[in-house]
């Protein structure tokens, strides 16, 4: 009797968790839908920025501070987006990682870091290991806003801008699907279009030879800018990094919500079996204490006939 109450009382708490976990995942679902859509509104908008800027650039003999490389690399400031709760798998530790990665690459290479981080679960850690950590930004991972990037990526230009780092790295997680998160990493200033300067020079298109940054590119006029490719240019980049920054944030809320949603299914299932299981047992056993009972009373009925 006392392990049927037992396995009893082991199938109503696993029947509480798996409703948790059921409602956690279905939350997550829907989150996850809005999440997709945001980022995939944010893409093209990226892209087209970086076709006008490459235009500008290669096109018009101006420089800006964001497009210049120093020529000695000794600051760099790394940016690291983590979560502020948990319950998704190993979407903080694996972040968490990476980020570690990238700061012991800078101290192989002799250079000193600053820390920014992104994220209540990133912060804990990074701090209970003894980094030191310049700045920390909370609340932002369930629903990030465009305000929110802004302000951190104004503090970050303004950092590049002043000399107090030379290079800036952000380390986020790349949203590939629901089932799948990537961590990632990449050098968020000085600006560098690399893949577009590529796609440029190979199709063989260009007029003369003109640079962006550290680059050089082959590239035919396209537009006529007004009032001038430098004031087009001084407004668009600090509105790219903005960009950049929110998107950043939005492909690891989106990550977030994935494996947070693929966990909670994962837990719900694993609940849904293991309630089965109890219930095999819990019946095995009712059925042998009825067993048990039945063979006492025809023990008393036989003993009692005996008699």
């Amino acid at each position: 009797m006392d392990k049927t109450r037992e396995i009893k009382s082991r199938i109503k708490s696993i029947s509480g968790t798996r409703k948790i976990t059921k409602a956690m995942e279905m939350i997550a679902s829907y989150r996850i839908r809005k999440a997709q859509r945001r980022i995939f509104e944010a893409r093209p908008f990226i892209s087209k920025i970086e076709d006008f800027i490459t235009d500008i650039a290669c096109y018009s003999p101006v420089s800006h501070p964001l497009l210049s490389s120093r020529t000695e690399v000794k600051n760099i400031l790394v940016m690291g987006i983590t979560a502020d709760r948990g319950l998704c798998g190993g979407y903080n530790s694996n972040m968490i990682r990476r980020i570690k990665r990238t700061l012991d690459n800078i101290e192989k290479e002799g250079k000193k870091y600053k820390l920014d981080i992104i994220g209540t679960r990133g912060k804990n850690h990074f701090r209970y290991s003894g980094y030191s950590i310049s700045r920390v930004y909370e609340n932002l991972s369930d629903y990030p806003k465009f305000l929110d990037a802004r302000k951190i990526a104004g503090r970050v230009i303004k950092s590049y801008i002043n000399g107090e780092v030379d290079e800036v790295i952000i380390c986020y997680t790349r949203f590939k699907n629901p089932a799948e998160q990537i961590p990632s990493s990449f050098k968020l200033l000085p600006i560098t279009f690399r893949g577009k300067l590529e796609e440029r020079g190979s199709s063989g298109a260009g007029i003369g030879m003109v640079r962006l940054g550290d680059q050089v590119c082959r590239i035919m006029p396209e537009f006529t800018y007004e009032p001038s490719p430098e004031n087009v240019l001084e407004g668009l980049l600090p509105g790219y990094i903005y960009t950049i920054v929110y998107t950043a944030l939005l492909e690891s809320t989106a990550s977030e919500t994935g494996a947070r949603m693929t966990v909670m299914k994962s837990a719900s299932d694993n609940a849904e079996e293991t309630i089965k299981d109890l219930s095999q047992k819990y019946h095995r056993a009712r059925q042998q204490n009825i067993t048990i009972e039945i063979s006492e009373i025809v023990s008393g009925a036989e003993a009692l006939t005996g008699s």
